[in-house]
């Protein structure tokens, strides 16, 4: 049966919906004429506007530990009879009522939470591919996918005129190279390369770079300590996240740890230059053939902890300046 009208229920963060557009390319390349709406927080409704194969995005506020009941049938109501087929990418209940309180006809997801009724196309998955997830989510459509293809990777779309608003706002050289950093990972600090190193690294580059910090502004703490002269500008809390897209397609190279920002690097124009301390670059790579990745793989990594249980993130502290700045020569 063709489907329509399709609805994509993706994890609200920043990475995971990045991520998320391989499932879109693939509905696409197998069923043109579907139209598919995707389901986010008002943080992402400009990023997503950002992914062609989105006819657009139906917004729901809440937060990642809200229930939000009353909310959700709200909305279940306002989008009931609109949908031939949701795909829940989330495991959590919470995430698969809205399809269910909408009646939407097909329900596809996996059981997560024990959702027996409010999923009724169930996909399953070993423990060991679904942590695989840009190759879990294009499975979730049709048949399962034994490798993730390239013609499924994120490609954000640019916008020339905010191009040129930024380079205003922030006297960027056009004619000189830029390096981003992102030095954050909302995950904690088992993802986070050091910041000393981040600033090692900076002054090693920033004679024949210009250096851009992104982050949020719970990180503008960490950019002010990587600064060290003109040639390097701390942006954290002042971009937002179309904003950053913009900026990685007009920059060479992302140094960032394994983070939404990562992601994002790698839907651009940009080299994604990926640090991974906590997690593995075979599970949640950047999706890009345009990357380069600095892990040790130590035995105790990876772990998926937030903090070390160690104390020493040996994983992290291992990865040297030196090694990283090989990646440009």
């Amino acid at each position: 049966m063709a489907i329509e009208k399709l609805l994509i229920i993706p994890q609200n963060w920043l990475g995971d919906i990045v991520m998320s557009q391989t499932l879109l390319k693939r509905v696409k390349s197998e069923n043109p004429n579907t139209e598919i709406d995707i389901l986010v927080n008002s943080t992402f409704k400009s990023l997503v506007k950002r992914m062609p194969e989105i006819n657009k995005a139906v917004i729901l506020d809440s937060g990642h530990k809200e229930l939000g009941l009353l909310k959700r049938l709200n909305l279940a109501r306002r989008i009931k009879g609109n949908y031939d087929q949701s795909i829940v990418l989330s495991r959590s209940i919470k995430s698969a009522l809205i399809p269910f309180f909408a009646k939407i006809p097909i329900r596809t997801g996996e059981l997560g939470e024990s959702r027996y009724i409010l999923i009724n196309d169930l996909k399953k998955f070993t423990k060991e591919d679904r942590r695989k997830t840009a190759f879990r989510y294009v499975s979730m459509f049709s048949k399962k996918e034994e490798v993730l293809d390239e013609k499924y990777y994120p490609s954000l779309q640019s916008d020339p005129e905010n191009i040129k608003i930024l380079s205003d706002k922030y006297k960027l050289n056009l004619d000189k190279k830029i390096i981003i950093f992102a030095p954050g990972a909302a995950f904690g600090p088992s993802k986070m390369w050091p910041v000393e190193r981040f600033k090692e690294l900076g002054e090693k580059l920033n004679k024949d770079f210009f250096i851009l910090i992104l982050g949020s502004n719970n990180e503008k703490n960490i950019g002010d300590k990587i600064v060290t002269n003109k040639n390097m500008i701390n942006l954290c809390g002042e971009t937002s996240i179309t904003d950053a897209v913009d900026l990685m397609h007009i920059s060479e190279f992302c140094v960032s740890n394994d983070s939404g920002l990562m992601h994002l690097a790698s839907a651009t124009n940009t080299k994604s230059i990926s640090i991974y301390g906590a997690t593995s670059p075979e599970l949640t790579p950047p999706l890009t053939s345009n990357k380069e990745i600095h892990y040790r793989g130590i035995s105790c990594s990876p772990c998926f902890e937030k903090k070390c249980k160690y104390g020493h993130y040996n994983c992290l502290v291992e990865i040297q300046a030196d090694d990283v700045f090989k990646s440009f020569k």
